[in-house]
């Protein structure tokens, strides 16, 4: 036996001893006591973080973005601890790489790939009791389904347009472009029946978007200004003070007919960061008050993420898309096409966004609204009603324009890269087919005194006259209603052209080498 400083080391003899005593029953404690084996010092570890106030100011900040679904990358994290080591006076701190490294492991954050909301067998658990701790409630406040309310957050890149266009069959296409990824945060809220959707508000960057010339009070949406485009708690309970408590007394008195002390609603929302406790997020009276999802369980039972935001989302990408293609002529150079489409592109602004996501929730139907609630309420798998706005319908308006092409699969990427049926859903090629073949060649009856893309080009010139005047900006929304009508009538327009060229005769030509049967021979 040897004594190296504090450690013994034992040679083979006597580890052979250690191990008969050990199997013979002795306890563990008297053979080290024998071979003079002392136990193992316990180190001890810090795993505080010095600066705890910014650490966890990091942290609640990093659970609010990735609650709003938006991505967080390292640099972020050491920017963000810069800025409130600042608040916090700590002059000596700095957001080194170490720094970074530490956090990272005291909270478990690792880069991952985020496909979407994990669904894990725990929360699943949860559904139940959440389903019937809702019904206890709902039957203790005489709730009916217009008094009961969901409402959802969700990003916008109001911008974006489908990434991989293909070359035109001519081999001459759009300019390219980089992926715009400018982004708005949106809310939209509604109730179990769909008789009261809420003015969705939309959340930008800028105090004034520069396009948005009047007073934003005018405009369709509730728009409020945010440096990072994200929902904070401040603003979400300013939106349910100053804006749903008001607007649901509104809807259950002017509407419904109730009496005034018959006016109570729920809302319902996911557990997230940007709301506030549900003790403050109630009326003064107390009849208006929030209720939370169980962590984890807003993609099985928010009636939001059951096809309504999807809805809403599609329609938009609909709309973006009538306004920022263009509809070229048969005469138009190949370079023309490409200036004019990227033109089109360039010049849609935040302004022509907010009206389409307007128009868009607006048109998001009822009955879509209402089947969204049936897997929480009634514990049926809810049916999208997407008629007219399917992945193909979308490539048919690609094709449109300047003969351009998708794939499915690239339509599909633009779809989900954010987070129903359309009022005048848009026709398949089968329908716009059988439609020429019933007016019998209705191109024609377009007068030759209204050519529809001069048409257009006037309305762009007019709403751009409308947006400069502030006293004409009253019309602005009427005049997008028809410049999208147009836009429909150009669709059409140029299908039945299309159509008729291909089943119009074309004369044989006969080669000059081949000769003619002789009439004399037969």
């Amino acid at each position: 036996m040897n004594k190296r400083g504090k450690y013994t080391t034992l040679n083979l003899e006597e580890k052979m001893k250690v191990l008969s005593r050990i199997e013979s029953g002795r306890s563990l404690k008297s053979v080290m006591d024998e071979f003079g084996i002392t136990g193992a010092e316990k180190r001890k570890r810090t795993t505080g973080a010095k600066y705890g106030d910014v650490d966890d100011a990091v942290y609640m900040w990093y659970q609010q973005k990735r609650s709003a679904g938006v991505p967080v990358r390292g640099v972020e994290l050491q920017a963000a601890a810069e800025r409130f080591a600042q608040c916090f006076g700590r002059t000596d701190f700095k957001a080194s790489t170490g720094w970074l490294f530490r956090f990272r492991n005291r909270h478990a954050i690792g880069n991952r790939k985020v496909c979407g909301e994990q669904v894990l067998s725990s929360a699943s658990e949860n559904v139940e009791p959440f389903r019937r701790k809702l019904y206890m409630l709902i039957k203790e406040e005489k709730l009916s389904l217009a008094q009961l309310y969901s409402g959802d957050e969700t990003d916008l890149f109001w911008k974006s347009m489908a990434e991989n266009i293909q070359a035109s069959r001519k081999e001459i296409c759009l300019p390219g472009r980089k992926i715009n990824k400018e982004r708005l945060s949106a809310l939209l809220c509604a109730n179990a029946d769909g008789t009261h959707k809420l003015k969705s508000i939309i959340i930008g960057k800028s105090k004034l978007p520069q396009s948005v010339k009047e007073d934003t009070n005018t405009l369709p949406v509730i728009y409020k200004p945010s440096k990072d485009v994200s929902f904070t708690r401040e603003l979400f309970s300013e939106w349910f003070f100053q804006n749903f408590v008001p607007e649901v007394r509104h809807f259950q008195l002017n509407v419904l007919g109730f009496h005034e002390e018959d006016i109570r609603a729920l809302l319902l929302l996911d557990s997230s960061p940007v709301h506030s406790p549900t003790e403050s997020l109630t009326s003064e009276d107390g009849r208006i008050k929030c209720m939370f999802f169980p962590h984890n369980t807003s993609t099985l039972i928010q009636p939001m993420k059951q096809g309504v935001i999807l809805s809403c989302k599609r329609l938009y990408r609909w709309k973006q898309l009538e306004e920022s293609l263009v509809i070229f002529e048969e005469s138009d150079d190949e370079q023309d096409k490409g200036e004019k489409g990227v033109s089109k592109i360039k010049i849609y602004n935040i302004k022509s966004a907010i009206f389409n996501w307007a128009k868009s929730w607006d048109e998001v139907k009822q009955i879509t609204i209402a089947n969204a609630w049936e897997n929480l309420l009634y514990k049926k798998e809810p049916e999208y009603d997407l008629q007219g706005l399917q992945d193909g319908d979308y490539r048919e308006i690609l094709e449109k324009c300047g003969e351009l092409e998708t794939t499915l699969t690239d339509d599909r990427v633009w779809f989900n890269r954010d987070d129903e049926e359309k009022g005048s859903p848009a026709k398949t090629k089968s329908g716009i087919t059988k439609e020429v073949v019933q007016k019998g060649g209705g191109a024609e009856e377009q007068t030759a005194e209204f050519k529809l893309p001069a048409v257009r080009e006037s309305l762009d010139y007019l709403l751009d006259f409308v947006d400069a005047t502030p006293e004409f900006q009253r019309f602005h929304f009427t005049l997008k209603e028809m410049q999208q009508e147009i836009i429909k009538k150009e669709f059409q327009s140029r299908i039945h052209s299309r159509i008729g060229s291909f089943l119009k005769p074309r004369p044989h030509v006969m080669k000059d080498s081949f000769n003619m049967p002789s009439t004399s021979s037969n």
